[in-house]
């Protein structure tokens, strides 16, 4: 089981200038690399529609975050360990060539809402494209894992690490899975006639990966999706 995660930000915190707080969830409705960069891109606010007031007031803000930058670099570099600073926010994902989402990496997220590891009710939330400090370079960037977001980090760490570094453990996978049957309110031989029509052999029998795709099965049957 992943280890508990120490005090953190609310949920609740709101987007601020200069990546601060958090953006608005966005749906997910397919499970395509090519979505997955279209939905967790974050463009480039339309100022010029803004009214005079806010436009000026938004340069002062930006103006502040790049002089606090100069001023106070570890400042901005313990609220991005913290997961709350993400200076790469506005940044157009499609244009700067981010990479599509390993399939890997996509069902891990999954499975890792599943078991309780994300404290989020879409995966794709816990994710952001970013870059460490104190350069913050965009060359450098990739997927990140929001500390905030988890149950088990402390910091920001790239999303291909966590999926080698914190596996799925068959214990894990199984207790989420005895959740989704309590929740589908299943006796004992539903389950068992359920697993046999699923995979042609006894519970007892199943194979490490086959826990992951009983997981996925239950959580369809849970969601109403079958």
């Amino acid at each position: 089981m992943a280890p508990e995660r120490p005090e953190g930000g609310s949920n609740e915190e709101a987007l601020m200038p200069g990546g601060f707080g958090r953006a608005q969830p966005q749906r997910r409705v397919g499970k395509t690399a090519l979505y997955e960069v279209r939905q967790l891109s974050v463009a480039p606010p339309q100022s010029a529609q803004l009214p005079a007031a806010d436009r000026a007031i938004q340069a002062e803000v930006e103006a502040f975050f790049a002089q606090s930058q100069q001023e106070h670099p570890e400042a901005l570099a313990l609220a991005w360990s913290a997961g709350v600073y993400n200076p790469l926010a506005k940044v157009d994902l499609l244009a700067v060539g981010a990479r599509f989402l390993e399939p890997e990496e996509e069902d891990w997220l999954a499975l890792a809402r599943l078991v309780g590891w994300l404290d989020i009710e879409d995966e794709l939330d816990a994710i952001y494209f970013t870059a460490p400090p104190p350069d913050f370079a965009l060359e450098q960037a990739d997927w990140y894992l929001r500390p905030d977001l988890t149950t088990f980090l402390e910091s920001p760490v790239l999303l291909r690490a966590v999926v080698q570094q914190y596996p799925m453990t068959e214990a894990s996978l199984r207790s989420a899975i005895n959740q989704k049957v309590a929740g589908l309110g299943c006796s004992a031989e539903q389950r068992t006639r359920f697993v046999l029509e699923l995979f042609k052999q006894p519970e007892t029998d199943l194979a490490e990966g086959d826990w992951a795709l009983l997981l996925f099965e239950l959580q369809s049957q849970l969601s109403g999706e079958r």
